[in-house]
């Protein structure tokens, strides 16, 4: 077996480089609920091209980081495929948290694909590896390996999308930094070199390994920059909106009203003003706007704020939904489930499902609102069937 030893400023520099694109991938992922489902697509695939290259540059530098005392060489077709496959999985992670209600286990779930997806990656990347050795594995390299990745990426995505601003970003992009590189150099540690039986001479490379590994960490870099030049600007979107159940409650749509009400520190300072002119407030565009209650279909919570369903599209209200509650004061108003507000007067239909019940909302969709265990007879009895 060849001895191994690491080149310590191109270890730093992997280290960084996934830092750096873990943060643009996490990113350029975060505002996208309240985007159309067409318009999703594009923003997860950028992302999916910085973190899914941002993990092969890592992987790419880290194994130039690699000094054994023979020549070797890279197999381009296995090279370019392990790229793919990270940007691939990554992909599929991302797509996987923003079509449909985000729960705890589709965090899980996305963890999973790119852990996965790392590790496919790393172990691609290391058969392209030829020319005057033989790599080889050890069991016990993809068992840690893939648990390393696995966990620490179900932790990333936990620690960025349970709160959706800068620093919870950064901070779920350092732990699944970390965790790529861990990954890497813990599969390494199990990775054995072997000297081939006949010596092969490739010549002299083009590029030493520290420029080559300078020229991906800077090409990293710079494209990870632009990507971040052209991210949804934070303030655009509430951090807390989140997409509302696929087949349930349908995916945003942008409101079209141009008028506006005022300055927003105004506005939000006067829930009063709201509950005598029967109306909630909404942000969009950096603006407060109002919507009539009587057009108002359903209200569901989102962590301190709620969202609010007229019937067409989703619009965020920087009220809890205990405010929100308070101000409606009953009326038409009735509280479904823990999370849901609905108008009595917008239902068209009630419907049981086993042990599950769901008011139907007059719109042009099939849109169900949940109706908890012990609030069944109140709702019925609000409806006229009881």
């Amino acid at each position: 077996m060849l001895p191994v030893s690491y080149d310590p400023l191109l270890v730093t520099a992997s280290i960084l480089v996934a830092i750096m694109a873990s943060f643009t991938g996490l990113r350029l992922a975060s505002g996208l609920s309240v985007l159309r489902p067409a318009a999703r697509k594009p923003e997860i695939a950028r992302a999916a091209i910085a973190l899914g290259g941002g993990i092969w540059s890592m992987h790419f530098i880290g194994m130039l980081a690699v000094e054994v005392p023979v020549q070797i060489r890279y197999d381009a077709l296995s090279t370019l495929g392990s790229a793919l496959v990270a940007m691939l999985i990554t992909g599929v992670a991302f797509a996987n948290l923003h079509f449909g209600q985000r729960t705890t286990q589709r965090v899980v779930l996305s963890g999973v694909l790119m852990g996965l997806g790392i590790v496919t990656m790393h172990f691609l990347g290391m058969s392209a590896i030829g020319g005057n050795c033989v790599v080889s594995f050890v069991l016990a390299g993809y068992l840690i390996s893939a648990g390393i990745a696995i966990l620490s990426s179900i932790c990333a995505l936990w620690l960025a999308y349970k709160k959706r601003d800068l620093p919870q970003i950064a901070l779920g992009a350092v732990v699944l930094g970390i965790a790529i590189s861990g990954m890497h150099y813990s599969a390494m540690i199990y990775t054995n070199f072997d000297l081939t039986a006949e010596i092969v001479f490739l010549g002299k490379p083009a590029l030493t390994d520290g420029t080559l590994a300078l020229a991906v960490a800077v090409a990293t870099f710079v494209i990870c920059g632009v990507f971040l030049l052209t991210a949804i600007p934070t303030d655009r979107f509430p951090p807390a909106l989140v997409s509302m159940p696929q087949g349930r409650i349908a995916e945003s749509t942008l409101p079209s009203d141009p008028a506006r009400f005022g300055s927003r520190d105004q506005e939000l300072a006067m829930p009063e003003r709201a509950k005598q002119a029967e109306r909630l407030p909404y942000e969009i565009n950096n603006s407060t706007r109002f919507i009539p209650i009587d057009n108002v279909s359903a209200v569901r919570a989102d962590g301190h704020y709620t969202l609010i369903l007229d019937g067409e599209k989703e619009l965020f209200c920087p009220w809890s939904i205990s405010k929100v509650e308070e101000v409606l004061d009953g009326g038409s108003f009735l509280r479904t489930h823990r999370s849901f507000l609905v108008n009595m007067k917008r239902v068209h239909g009630f419907h049981r499902a086993g042990d599950k019940a769901f008011c139907l909302i007059d719109t042009d969709r099939a849109v169900e609102i949940p109706v908890s265990r012990k609030r069944v007879l109140e709702v019925q009895k609000a409806l006229g069937l009881k």
